[in-house]
């Protein structure tokens, strides 16, 4: 891979990471003569290096009796970090009550908002006494179905404030998704807006809402409005009532007490609630931020989310270190195909996130622009999917050939990266930068063993954002089924990848059935719940197709007696969007005689995908329908 970016002394000696290893060396008389050897020490010696992490940032971490820094057990996911001890993710966020901007919202309809830090604890407060005020204490639950708006980071952090836990759904989520989701949590509250815009539409979605607040147990609701001038909703209306101006005590919790529940992609069945806690958060966000993306106090992160994604809550952190972020809600292509740099510049951002698919778009409008887009830009983020050599050597050359490209991957199951990148190492096109510090992350052949070659992405040791627990889960048989099925005692993560001779890492996709069009992880089972609603489908398997560097999203549908009707596939489409979302819909739809089976009654959504995409197919004896293959082998998907 060729060299795209290299770092200057300069940088390297104003970095985050360089200032981290310099109070190593004072307080810990550790010296490392580069990135790789600070790694291994840290995978090394955690109890050593998350307590350095806890104490450079200043996190205040309150000790009982007994504690310890680590409370090993046998068993990976029954090890805790910083047993015994208490904090709350939020402690960072109060002691900062400046008049430096917090919050930056732009919305599609063109609606600006603005808020401090001073403002933002106000409002954090404000919410936080009226959550009191309906008895909600630590440990019960507050959702919500919200675009990407300041109010909504305010709801969050004023539920954490108290120990009350959070999750949250993205507005352009249909009913039915919502109700897997917040049904399994029984909220106390939900807070939801009016309406949200999209393309350049305006969406309601309040017609749907006494369904959703009857199905997941009805809950209180509480309104707010999209960003507008005079904004007097409900919410807005508490944040200016003297009643609830008082400051609000901040709940010391436990390290491990839930902090959000992030959602599965739904492979099999209803989406998992993956419960992470306040402190793992708190150091992980603080470590990845701060250390390996270099945000500084004055630095502006303008991350292109819905806050139904973790890429939301990762984003939200950077509050945590008194910088600010810009929120943006609606296409990041309306009303034209400039609207993420225009976005950029318009915000003052000068460091931007985004989907790879995203930076793919910019990429295919700007293919003979003039250089240098986005002068101010100290650093291009991209996830969700692999980001392409050639994407990679357009930001450089079109965009900004000053900036650092971090491309950074892990997910929802650790709110938090695996991989992604370091200030004082370069950039190589195509290329995750490393190892994230802490994460003992390695590349596992079928048969657990490493490898050089292409192979499943493992972590050998555990970390303190990995799930506390999943919401319901008796005995953690889901937790224990989702990691350590494939390898004894080991995480496995889902992910195809290959370390490179620089010590980087290539992803080349997921190793198992989760669906990722765009970037956007889906799983398969939420639509497989819906197709129920059609009488006329027998069957259906819904799989992903390679192409353009991205994956397509493929279902084939086994018909009752040939009853399919002539519009079938605008009707899936229509369903499946309104009650799923838009990212569900099929890229095709393809009726087929037969869905290849296993013997035990599973649909094999690997085996077809590795046929349509001419992988190799090893083994079909596990197969109760072998013979059904045959009419995919036949299939030509592009055309």
């Amino acid at each position: 891979m060729s060299k795209l970016f290299q770092p200057s002394q300069n940088q390297i000696k104003n970095s985050n990471l360089f200032a981290y290893e310099k109070f190593l060396n004072q307080s810990y008389k550790k010296q490392f003569k580069n990135y790789s050897q600070l790694w291994n020490w840290s995978v090394k010696n955690p109890s050593d290096f998350w307590k350095s992490i806890a104490e450079f940032y200043e996190v205040p971490l309150y000790a009982k009796k007994n504690a310890k820094l680590i409370q090993n057990n046998s068993q990976f996911w029954k090890t805790n970090f910083f047993f015994n001890y208490q904090t709350n993710y939020v402690c960072l966020l109060e002691k900062n009550t400046s008049n430096d901007l917090a919050i930056h919202f732009i919305g599609e309809n063109k609606h600006e908002e603005k808020i401090t830090y001073q403002e933002l604890n106000q409002r954090v407060n404000a919410l936080c006494s009226y959550y009191r005020s309906l008895k909600i204490k630590a440990g019960d639950v507050v959702v919500g179905y919200l675009p990407n708006i300041a109010d909504t980071v305010i709801a969050f952090l004023a539920a954490a404030k108290i120990g009350a836990v959070w999750s949250s759904c993205s507005s352009d989520f249909g009913s039915k998704a919502v109700i897997d989701r917040f049904s399994q949590l029984k909220p106390k509250l939900m807070v939801v807006a009016d309406h949200y815009f999209y393309n350049g539409k305006k969406f309601n979605y309040s017609k749907n809402l006494r369904q959703i607040q009857k199905k997941i147990g009805n809950p209180k609701i509480l309104k707010t409005n999209y960003p507008c001038k005079n904004n007097n909703s409900e919410l807005h209306k508490i944040y200016k009532n003297k009643k609830f101006q008082l400051s609000e005590m901040t709940e010391i919790v436990d390290f491990n007490h839930p902090l959000y529940v992030l959602f599965s992609s739904g492979t099999t069945g209803l989406p998992k609630c993956i419960t992470h806690g306040h402190g793992g958060s708190l150091l992980q966000h603080l470590k990845e931020l701060s250390l390996h993306t270099n945000v500084k106090p004055k630095d502006k992160m303008l991350f292109l989310t819905t806050c139904g994604w973790m890429m939301w809550n990762w984003t939200v952190s950077n509050l945590l270190l008194g910088s600010s972020i810009a929120l943006y809600d609606g296409s990041p292509f309306y009303p034209n195909k400039d609207r993420v740099i225009q976005l950029t510049k318009k915000s003052k951002s000068n460091m931007l996130g985004a989907g790879a698919k995203i930076y793919e778009a910019i990429q295919n409008n700007h293919r003979s622009s003039k250089k240098n887009l986005l002068p101010d830009l100290k650093c291009f983020i991209s996830t969700g999917s692999p980001l392409s050599k050639s994407t990679f050597q357009f930001i450089n050359q079109t965009l900004n050939k000053k900036s650092f490209i971090h491309s950074i991957s892990g997910g929802t199951d650790i709110v938090s990266c695996f991989m992604l990148g370091v200030p004082t190492l370069p950039v190589y096109a195509g290329e995750i930068q490393g190892p994230g510090l802490g994460m003992n992350i390695d590349v596992f052949n079928e048969k657990g063993k490493p490898t050089t070659q292409t192979g499943e992405l493992v972590c050998k040791t555990p970390f303190p954002s990995k799930p506390i627990y999943f919401w319901n889960d008796k005995n953690f048989k889901k937790y224990q089924s989702a990691y350590f099925e494939k390898f004894n005692n080991i995480w496995s993560h889902g992910d195809f990848v290959k370390k490179t001779k620089n010590g980087g890492y290539i992803i080349y996709g997921r190793s198992d059935a989760t669906l990722n069009p765009g970037g956007v992880r889906i799983g398969t089972g939420e639509i497989y719940s819906a197709l129920q609603n059609f009488p006329w489908i027998d069957d259906s398997l819904a799989t992903g197709y390679l192409m353009d560097n991205d994956e397509k999203v493929i279902l084939f549908i086994k018909s009752v007696k040939n009853k399919v009707p002539s519009n079938f596939t605008d009707l899936i489409k229509k369903h499946l969007k309104s009650t799923l979302s838009p990212r569900h819909v099929p890229w095709k739809t393809l009726i087929v005689k037969d869905i290849p089976r296993t013997k035990s009654g599973k649909n094999s959504e690997i085996l077809v995908k590795n046929i349509i995409n001419n992988d190799k197919v090893q083994n079909l004896g596990a197969l109760a329908n072998p013979e059904s293959v045959e009419e995919f082998r036949k299939m030509k998907i592009d055309e």
